[in-house]
C-alpha cells in the first residue's frame, strides 16, 4: 500500500504537467492557431474529474479533516479550501466559454483568462502544499491512520471517478504533452 502523501504529490506531479500545458495552450488561444475543442474538452475533464473531484476531494473529505484534529493546521487548511474553491471557480469559466467557443471568438479568450488564473493559482497552491501541509502531515500522521487514509484514498477514487479512470487521464496528460510539447 503506497503512502497518502506520496500519492498526493504523485498526483501533483499530473496536475504540473497538465498545467505546463496549459500554458502553452493559452498562446494558442490568444492567437489565430487556436486549439481543436475536443483537447480543451479533455483538459476540462482532466481538471473537473481528476484535479478537484479525485484529488481534491481526498484532501478536503480525508486528509484535512486528520489534520485539522491539530488546531495549529486550521488557517493553512482554510486557505488550501480557498484555493480548491477559486480553483472550481476558474474550471467553470472554463466550461461556460468552452460551450460557445470556435477559435478566434471571445470565448477563447475567456478560455485563456481563466486557465492563466487556475495556472497561477494551482501553482502556488501545490507548492504550499509540498512545503508545508504533506511535511505537516507526514509527522503528525501515525501510521495506522496513514494506511485508514490511503484505503479510504482508493475508496473515494473507485467510488468517484471509476476504475481505470486515474490511468487514463494520466494517459491523456502523456498525449496532450505530446501534441502541445
Amino acid at each position: 500500500m503506497e503512502n497518502p502523501i506520496q500519492d498526493l504529490a504523485k498526483e501533483h506531479g499530473s496536475i504540473i504537467i497538465m498545467l505546463g500545458i496549459m500554458g502553452k495552450v493559452v498562446k494558442r488561444l490568444r492567437s489565430i492557431d487556436g486549439v481543436k475543442k475536443d483537447y480543451l474538452e479533455k483538459m476540462v475533464e482532466f481538471l473537473h474529474n481528476f484535479a478537484d473531484k479525485c484529488h481534491h476531494g481526498k484532501e478536503e473529505e480525508i486528509l484535512f479533516p486528520e489534520l485539522v484534529k491539530n488546531a495549529a493546521n486550521i488557517q493553512m487548511i482554510n486557505e488550501l479550501i480557498g484555493d480548491h474553491k477559486a480553483g472550481r471557480d476558474y474550471i467553470r469559466g472554463i466550461t461556460e466559454s468552452l460551450a460557445h467557443y470556435k477559435t478566434g471568438n471571445p470565448d477563447a479568450y475567456h478560455i485563456a483568462v481563466n486557465m492563466e488564473g487556475y495556472i497561477f493559482l494551482l501553482t502556488g497552491h501545490i507548492k504550499k502544499e509540498s512545503k508545508y501541509l504533506f511535511p505537516i502531515a507526514d509527522k503528525q500522521i501515525t501510521d495506522e491512520v496513514r494506511e485508514e487514509i490511503e484505503r479510504r484514498f482508493e475508496k473515494l477514487e473507485k467510488d468517484v471517478i471509476g476504475e481505470g479512470k486515474h490511468e487514463e487521464y494520466r494517459s491523456w496528460v502523456k498525449e496532450l504533452k505530446n501534441i502541445f510539447g
